[in-house]
């Protein structure tokens, strides 16, 4: 992988009527808003979660790893690209894989040098109609400003062949403990790694060969961010260019629709750098139990999955 490379959203304003035609503005003008919110909606580009990424302690990564029982109830677990080999007791880094989406553990070990603590949100992109090429942009809200201009372009060797896997956009944000990232998908890299021809990228058959329903993980729901001020800017403007929908803000506190899921942001001027303190995930069936991997909880209720990392960061600051 490449380096690692997510707000002030408009507001609806309500306004008091005291007589019936007020009231008939006021619906013309939401009636209004709706027709350019719409208008925005259609020209930018499609947002959908790819995977995510959280560097643990070795503790942490060790039992997570070698917790057997877990591994073989919970989800397919592999090596990543190029063969998706199965993890062994040197492996650096796992790959939990869902329908959709993916979830990347890294030890501290890791072949990135990225320090505990570290993570990052990873999605893909798509334009109505537009076939992937080095050339492609993001269709964007706002044009003019200086979030997602920086590109890096991700190649991944497959066999004795180097093929683009990916075109990437993001907000050079140095010093961050929160990488955020926006790809176009190359589906010539699907032909490479499955050796049949596909016309379009998608998540599902990148992961179809490691997935199964027969395990329960499926996929993510929910990101829970507790951000330093200037990565909660960041990563809630980002999402805005990308035309999210605001969903509530309950103080400072965004919850964010993010294409097929729901970030919240939360500014804090208490911890040291940013971080994923908490995802849940979607199961493919129920279950009902509570697995302690060092410093990582992981919750199960019913269909729902949550991951805690509280714990990580309060025992590695």
């Amino acid at each position: 992988m490449f380096k690692r490379i997510a707000v002030f959203l408009i507001l609806s304003i309500s306004f008091g009527s005291c007589n019936t035609q007020e009231k008939k503005e006021e619906s013309e003008v939401a009636i209004d808003r709706k027709k350019i919110d719409a208008t925005f909606n259609k020209d930018v580009s499609k947002l959908l979660l790819d995977h995510l990424y959280v560097v643990v302690d070795s503790i942490t990564y060790e039992r997570l790893i070698k917790n057997n029982t877990w591994k073989n109830k919970y989800a397919s677990i592999d090596q990543g690209l190029p063969d998706f080999a199965p993890v062994h007791h040197n492996t650096s880094t796992c790959y939990l894989r869902g329908h959709q989406h993916y979830i990347e553990i890294l030890s501290p070990k890791n072949r990135y040098n990225e320090p505990i603590g570290k993570s990052g949100i990873g999605f893909s992109l798509k334009n109505n109609d537009e076939h992937f090429h080095l050339g492609v942009k993001p269709k964007l809200r706002v044009t003019k400003d200086s979030f997602l201009y920086a590109t890096e372009t991700v190649e991944m060797s497959i066999g004795d062949h180097n093929e683009t896997w990916f075109k990437a956009f993001y907000t050079p944000s140095p010093g961050t403990s929160l990488h955020t990232w926006y790809g176009f998908y190359n589906p010539a890299f699907l032909d490479e790694l499955n050796g049949k021809n596909h016309t379009t990228y998608s998540r599902e058959t990148f992961l179809e060969s490691t997935y199964t329903d027969q395990k329960l993980f499926n996929g993510i729901k929910e990101i829970h961010l507790s951000c330093i001020p200037d990565d909660y800017r960041r990563v809630a403007q980002e999402l805005r260019h990308l035309g999210c929908k605001l969903l509530d803000k309950n103080g400072t506190i965004l919850t964010i629709a993010s294409g097929d899921i729901t970030i919240n942001i939360a500014p804090s001027k208490q911890v040291p750098y940013s971080q994923i303190t908490k995802i849940i995930c979607r199961l493919n069936e129920k279950d009902n139990s509570i697995t302690q991997s060092g410093n990582l909880t992981i919750t199960n209720k019913g269909t729902e999955s949550i991951w805690n990392f509280i714990n990580l960061y309060n025992n590695n600051p």
